[in-house]
């Protein structure tokens, strides 16, 4: 079993998504035999009068304002 650990000194959006992608990376380059990559993305959903609209990538203001 593996734990990896991501300390971010600063974040302005998909921090925790990109250390996810890193470390499938690393553990890759490193030839560790794991079954296929791994990514994330960061996503949202804002609610409007009329409906939804769905966010990807989002930024940290973007995260706030997300229901």
């Amino acid at each position: 079993a593996f734990r990896l650990v991501s300390e971010v000194l600063s974040s302005n959006g998909s921090s925790s998504m990109a250390s996810v992608c890193g470390s499938s990376l690393s553990l890759m380059d490193a030839g560790v035999p794991i079954k296929a990559a791994v990514a994330g993305v960061a996503m949202g959903l804002i609610a409007h009068d009329d409906g939804f609209v769905t966010l990807t990538d989002i930024l940290g203001v973007e995260d706030a304002l997300g229901d």
